[in-house]
């Protein structure tokens, strides 16, 4: 059994999110419901695990197989990719919302660039990692 808790402290050491620390110190409940669902949108983009990652106890968080190291890494990275999307949304929102004079003259477009820049990475780590898991278990079987 591996419980969410594992990826997610994987996942918390690959950002720095005042709002997420901030939701650990305040509720855990609703820190580990607000993660779960970047972790249900990484998972279906895990479709060649060998385990079964619909084996899972929503009421205890935690998945009924044991996950590799390697596996829970993935799924880490697949988070970080999901919460790296929703900071780029947000950051075409409030362009949305100002002039284009505006825009230039705030940081956020180099920030809006520069996430991106790091959503890409994190989604071509996680095609890697997914990549090396696929070769290790072909090797295998």
């Amino acid at each position: 059994m591996t419980p969410y808790s594992k990826i997610f402290e994987r996942f918390q050491g690959k950002i720095q999110d005042y709002t997420i620390d901030e939701m650990f110190l305040n509720s855990i409940e609703d820190y580990e419901d607000y993660l779960t669902g970047f972790l249900k949108s990484g998972l279906v983009k895990f479709s060649y695990c060998k385990n079964d990652l619909s084996a899972r106890d929503e009421e205890n968080r935690s998945f009924t197989v044991d996950l590799t190291e390697l596996e829970q890494e993935i799924l880490s990275q697949l988070m970080l990719g999901e919460w790296f999307e929703k900071e780029v949304n947000n950051i075409l929102d409030m362009r949305l919302a100002i002039s284009s004079s505006d825009w230039k003259r705030y940081s956020e477009s180099q920030n809006f660039k520069e996430k991106a820049v790091l959503r890409d990475k994190a989604i071509e780590r996680a095609d890697a990692l997914m990549m090396q898991y696929y070769l290790k278990n072909m090797s295998v079987n």
